[in-house]
């Protein structure tokens, strides 16, 4: 009888502790509705995310309400590319970081000969999506810094805020 108790404690332990697991992950998501020049919802365009560094090419397409969805990303450099007959290609230079959920409105212009639109910049530091809090901290940090034993809180210690 005391056994079965002590079986059953301890499965729920593992079970409650298995799940707060999955929670955390090191892959990017990016999402984002496609508009047209109305700004009303555009369905069926294409969305290709080219990585930078590997080469790697997905393909969705937009729903009915323009939304689509990449999840499952490495972190590092993308190219999104999005297209629909009739409109001009759309084209931005993307950065996602580790865990980073990332929205984007994307506005679509009707076609004219050869357009290309090329927006590079920085994502918004702003996160509208949840409201985790994180910090990346950039490898030459993490090389140049002395580092006393390479002791994981001493970098937690150099992100503003963190206690």
């Amino acid at each position: 009888m005391k056994c079965g108790l002590q079986r059953t404690v301890l499965c729920s332990v593992m079970v409650f502790f298995s799940v707060a697991a999955f929670a955390q992950s090191n892959y990017a998501v990016l999402g984002g509705t496609v508009l047209d020049p109305q700004g009303r919802p555009f369905p069926n365009a294409a969305v290709q995310l080219v990585s930078v560094d590997t080469r790697a090419e997905r393909h969705v397409t937009s729903n009915d309400q323009g939304i689509f969805q990449i999840p499952a990303l490495a972190p590092g450099g993308y190219e999104l590319t999005v297209q629909a007959s009739g409109f001009g290609a759309l084209t931005r230079s993307l950065q996602l970081e580790v865990g980073q959920q990332l929205a984007l409105d994307l506005t679509r212009r009707v076609a004219g000969a050869k357009d290309v639109v090329d927006v590079a910049g920085q994502s918004p530091v702003l996160n509208t999506t949840d409201a985790a809090v994180g910090e990346v901290i950039e490898p030459v940090s993490i090389k140049e810094l002395p580092l006393n034993g390479r002791m994981l809180i001493d970098l937690v210690l150099t992100v503003p805020g963190a206690h």
